[in-house]
Formats: structure tokens, sequence, C-alpha cells
């Protein structure tokens, strides 16, 4: 039902980000790809569940997020064409797809390590991010954590409409909310342990301070 309230696929998770409006950009901010793949999945099976259309821009430095045969528009793209070539078919993309489409991006940190610059990474961002939620879209990005100059974080994270930041301690992930446009409550801001179904908000300091010793 495309209809349906556009959702993250894992519903503790919608409930602890207030669920995901149209028109949201969520990037996810990684100590790697790994970390990213539980949170894509999900996404994109509730996105063909409710009948969206789900288009994937891979940029063939890490092995596909989803299978073949999965349901989703592929889209291969080498970073190595630069910035404007890149930007251009991505935004031809979208703008055939039209309004409500649902988007999954590899890792935005493929893009800089092309162009070897973090200033055309987030302007790349800054051009995009607007385009999709003015079509109403939801789309996923991941952005791996340490790599990035201050700069080009500062200018995603003002863009965005959702930066969370995902750690691994001790076998178990934890997702940090760091920016929730349009929502609030009083736990959303806290580390969350992702446990079974569940999405424990973490109130302990000394808890906290463990899961951030190790980074």
């Amino acid at each position: 039902n495309a209809s349906a309230a556009p959702s993250t696929g894992l519903p503790a998770l919608d409930g602890v980000l207030g669920g995901l409006i149209d028109g949201d950009n969520v990037v996810w901010q990684v100590g790697s790809i790994e970390d990213y793949q539980p949170f894509v999945r999900p996404y994109c099976e509730q996105a063909l569940l409710q009948g969206r259309r789900l288009i994937y821009f891979h940029f063939e430095r890490h092995d596909e997020l989803l299978p073949p045969h999965f349901g989703a528009e592929m889209h291969r793209l080498d970073p190595a064409v630069g910035f404007e070539t890149l930007t251009a078919e991505i935004h031809r993309v979208i703008a055939r797809a039209g309004r409500g489409a649902f988007y999954l991006f590899d890792s935005l940190s493929d893009l800089a390590a092309d162009w070897y610059s973090d200033l055309m990474l987030g302007n790349f961002f800054m051009l995009t991010c607007p385009y999709l939620r003015e079509l109403d879209t939801i789309a996923y990005f991941a952005l791996l954590r340490a790599r990035h100059s201050h700069h080009a974080v500062a200018s995603i994270r003002d863009t965005t409409q959702l930066l969370l930041d995902v750690h691994r301690h001790d076998g178990a992930l934890y997702v940090h909310p760091l920016k929730v446009l349009g929502r609030y409550s009083p736990t959303m801001y806290l580390p969350h342990a992702w446990e079974g179904e569940a999405f424990r908000p973490v109130t302990e300091s000394a808890a906290i301070s463990g899961i951030y010793a190790n980074l």
C-alpha cells in the first residue's frame, strides 16, 4: 500500500524516531559498511511491501547491498567520472522517477575517495538532498565516521533531516540519533541498544561511556 506511512522496516526504530516522514533523507554514520547493512534490508523490504518504487545507486566500491533480483532498480555508477557527471546522472534518474520513490545510496565516503575532495562530497549532498526532499522521497545514505573534515560532516548534518550514528560495542549495535528534524521525545537523543526487535534507550552514564570509549 503506497499510501501507508513510510517506515524503516523496524517498528521499534520507527518508535524511537517518531516514524519517517515523506521527504526524509536519512544519513547513517557508521564505522564500516557492514554496520549499515542491517538497516538497509528491512527498509528496502518494507518499501517493496508497500509497493514503492525502490532505486539503488551502487558506486561499485564495495559489494552490492542488495542481491540481484531483489526488486530494486539498480543504477551502477563510477565515481571516477567526476562530480558534475555523476551528480547530473543521479539527478536525471530522480527527475524521471518523480514523486514518492524510495532511494538507497552506497557509502557517500566512496565519492570523496574518488574525488579527493570533502568539499565536493558536501556539495553533492547539498544539491541532492533538497531535490529528493522536494519530491517527497525517502533516501538512505551511509557515511563512514572519522573519514571526513568537520566542514563536510557539518554540511551534511545541516542539510539532512535525520543523522543517525551507529556504533558496535561488545558485539551489539547501538543507534544514536544526532538529528531528527520535526520530531521529539524525551529519550530520542540517547544511544539505543538494538536487542532482538527492541531498541532500548541507554540511560546509564557508565554504559554510555563504555560505548564511546572504544571509538
